[in-house]
């Protein structure tokens, strides 16, 4: 039985090298980056501090890579066959790259083909371009107040005063001069009957001299 258990245990360690451990999980504290720290703003040259120094140690590598690149490439930075406990690594300088969020990660490899990982997420390289503040978002904190009511309003009505009349005083009109006056219509009627007159007058004095001078 405990031929076979060894013979499992065996395989496992040849089949499955990778021992892969979260960024400061604290999973395997032998393998870390202790500096810089997750979300850490970068410029200019960095100093990489962490711990190599794990039982079965062969060598260690430090690599970097695009934060959220699906591909997984990996850019060699740093690699030494020296166990180093807790304190420098190497540098880092991050000049020479363009700004953007990348992921550091520490790799050292044991015996038997065995490979432990420490990475430190989204690292902020800010050479060229500001620091974003990261502002915590504040909490809403609600104020009570009292509503004091204003005293109601009450219309006041003003009495319009009334209009006085003005009596209407009616103008006299001038006199019309086309008014015929009853003088007028005599003088009128007389004055037809004479030349009616004169008219039958000359007509039969006419008619007179014509008969005397027809005989």
């Amino acid at each position: 039985m405990r031929r076979l258990f060894f013979v499992i245990l065996t395989l496992l360690l040849i089949f499955t090298p990778d021992l892969w451990v979260a960024a400061q999980s604290g999973d395997s504290p032998g393998v870390q980056i202790s500096a810089p720290t997750q979300g850490s703003p970068l410029k200019g040259l960095v100093t990489i501090e962490g711990n190599t120094t794990i039982e079965g140690f062969l060598s260690w590598e430090i690599t970097f890579g695009y934060a959220g690149d699906a591909t997984g490439t990996w850019f060699l930075l740093a690699e030494g066959d020296q166990a180093i406990p807790q304190g420098e690594l190497t540098q880092w300088d991050t000049s020479t790259i363009t700004d953007g969020n990348y992921n550091l990660r520490l790799t050292v490899f044991l015996e038997g083909g065995r490979r432990e990982h420490f990475v430190v997420n989204d690292l902020r390289v800010r050479n060229y371009s500001p620091v974003e503040t990261i502002t915590p978002t504040p909490t809403l904190t609600s104020t009570p107040f009292t509503v004091t009511p204003q005293p109601s309003l009450t219309p006041s009505l003003t009495p319009i005063p009334s209009e006085t009349p003005i009596p209407a005083t009616p103008t006299p009109l001038p006199t019309n001069p086309a008014i015929i006056t009853q003088q007028n219509l005599t003088n009128g009627l007389t004055r037809g009957a004479a030349g009616a007159a004169a008219a039958f007058l000359l007509v039969g004095l006419y008619w007179s001299v014509k008969r005397i001078f027809r005989k």
